[in-house]
């Protein structure tokens, strides 16, 4: 249908782009199997694979705290970060969206997401074309991915979760239904799909080996849409 329909047929210098938002695919297998197709098709620059939670204000002020903030930047790492917490709230439910929720839960939905994203701009080291700060897509996008390389990989077959922690302990994760859920006539009256899910992450890396990264999402709250993101600095010395 794309090569059919989609194409850029002008002859005056017009240009074709293809932008991928989630879910792209139900599972690895299938993500991948997309994506292959879509490179038969596009250059990879032609292809831009979004997530719209990058757009939020709070998430894109994150560059500038961590990297042009004189305060901030020496203190990020492990030597002065005690613990590191993202969380994200919403103040309504699947709101008729539950043949979609209930199919991927808040794991699949948030957390291996719109959280990961948020972990690797809090974890990733500067750009080294950062002057002093570059905001250009494929510097961070570079640096992100140096980011997940460098920490062990993930049991996909245990959680689904995320490809850059070390593996996660049963004892560290809490997932939870809120009362109500099942109330929307398009989630499945048996559900046992998770709409809140408390994940701890630890990272392996020089920069933050041993420091601890609660994920915390959910979908029904009553407190209002918050998405927060809280460091807790180790408490320092008063020796002179």
């Amino acid at each position: 249908m794309i090569r059919k329909c989609c194409m850029n047929k002008s002859h005056m210098g017009g240009w074709t782009r293809v932008v991928i938002e989630k879910p792209f695919g139900k599972d690895l297998e299938s993500s991948e199997r997309l994506s292959t197709q879509i490179g038969e098709l596009f250059e990879e620059p032609k292809i831009y694979r979004i997530d719209h939670y990058l757009g939020k204000e709070l998430v894109q002020n994150m560059l500038v705290l961590h990297f042009a903030n004189r305060f901030f930047l020496p203190l990020w790492n492990r030597d002065n970060i005690a613990n590191v917490q993202i969380s994200f709230r919403e103040d309504f439910g699947t709101e008729g969206r539950g043949g979609y929720f209930d199919e991927y839960g808040i794991i699949h939905d948030i957390i291996q997401n719109h959280l990961l994203q948020v972990l690797c701009l809090v974890g990733m080291e500067k750009p080294v074309t950062f002057k002093p700060v570059s905001l250009k897509p494929e510097h961070i996008r570079d640096e992100k991915v140096k980011m997940c390389i460098s920490i062990p990989v993930l049991t996909w077959v245990k959680l689904q979760v995320l490809q850059s922690v070390l593996p996660i302990n049963d004892e560290e994760v809490v997932l939870g239904q809120y009362d109500g859920y099942k109330d929307d006539p398009t989630v499945p009256g048996n559900s046992n799909t998770p709409t809140f899910a408390t994940v701890v992450l630890r990272i392996h890396n020089e920069r933050w080996e041993g420091i601890l990264r609660a994920t915390f999402a959910a979908e029904t709250l009553v407190t209002g849409d918050e998405m927060r993101l809280q460091l807790l600095m180790k408490q320092l010395s008063s020796n002179k």
